[in-house]
Formats: structure tokens, sequence, C-alpha cells
């Protein structure tokens, strides 16, 4: 009986965690756009989730986040940068932009769990560690997803090396904001949240 009722609640606590990705997104509020990039705050629920209800549910979050990206980059996108990641993007190469949309948000939602498990050893403020852990899964998903840019799409398209550098370095820095925010946020929600799953 408890074990279904831990189910049941976990189930839940996905559901209301893929409607805030949703909502996110459908609102504009989980995108700030800057001309030649968006800024996302996505990444956020999925650590969140990572972080209070484990690495599976953490996964099936970060899928959730890509698709849902996917999807806003096709029927919304306006950035160059949206452009490659819809296998509608006129790039030639959708299965490369598949990859880029769901296998770094995937593990954006296994690997703050598994940093913090190491964190979580040595430090004993628990929303320390959790920050931590939701600094550096943030930064392990930015260089997934700029690797992922540079080596299916800078390697094969026509761009100068300036282009490139310049191109990449406005991206690296909208992925420092994005590590802020989820420090942030991560950090000042993830462990009274996980209190209050545990006490329920």
């Amino acid at each position: 009986m408890n074990n279904t009722n831990s189910k049941t609640k976990s189930m839940v606590q996905l559901a209301v965690l893929v409607a805030i990705l949703i909502v996110l997104t459908v609102t504009n509020l989980g995108f700030i756009t800057t001309g030649v990039v968006s800024i996302t705050l996505l990444h956020i629920p999925v650590i969140v989730g990572s972080l209070t209800m484990g690495p599976f549910y953490g996964g099936i979050l970060g899928f959730a986040f890509g698709c849902i990206s996917m999807l806003n980059a096709t029927f919304r996108g306006v950035t160059p940068v949206d452009m490659m990641f819809t296998p509608a993007g006129g790039h030639g190469m959708p299965i490369q932009a598949i990859i880029m949309c769901i296998v770094p948000r995937v593990l954006l939602g296994i690997l703050p769990f598994l940093i913090y498990k190491v964190f979580s050893k040595m430090i004993k403020k628990d929303f320390v560690s959790m920050a931590i852990s939701a600094g550096i899964g943030t930064i392990l998903h930015t260089i997934m997803v700029l690797g992922c840019l540079y080596f299916f799409f800078f390697t094969d398209m026509d761009f100068s090396a300036v282009v490139k550098n310049v191109f990449l370095t406005v991206v690296g820095i909208n992925g420092i904001l994005e590590t802020v925010a989820a420090i942030l946020i991560c950090g000042g929600v993830c462990a009274p949240l996980k209190k209050l799953i545990n006490r329920n």
C-alpha cells in the first residue's frame, strides 16, 4: 500500500513539473530571447525533479524538456540557434538536431542527482550541496549542447572563425546566466521541497 502511494505521489509530482515546463514554454516565460540565442529557464524544473525525485524521474523530465524545446523551436523559433534545434530547420541534419535536443536534456535530469550524492557526503548543509549540484549539472548541460552545436553544425557549415568564436562566446555567456539561475533557485527550493516530500 505504501509503495502504491509512493508511486502515485511521484507521478503527481512528475505531472506538476511537466506542466510547469509546458506553461513556461507556452507563455514564453521560460525563454529570454537576446536576439541571437534564447536563454532558457526550462532546465530548472528538470534539476528540481532530479534532486528531489531521483535520476529516473529526472531523466523523464529531461526527455520532456528536450521534446518541448524541439517543438518550440519548430513552431515558434525566431533565432538562428532555434533553427538548429528543430529537424525542420532546413539545415539538412534532422537526426543531429534530435540528438542535440534530447540527449543533453535527459542527462541533465540524471547528473545533478548523481553529483548531489557525492557532495552530500562532504557538505552537511543540504541546500549548499544541492546548489552546487544544480550549478555543475547546468554547466555540463551547456558543455554538451555547445559540443553538439559545434561538432554537428559548425564543422559542416560555412562559418568564418570569427563568427564561430563570437557565437560560442555569446552562448557561453548565456550558459553562465543559466548556471547562476539554477544555483540560486534550486539551492533555495530543492532542500525544503525534498523535506516536505519526505514528510508527506
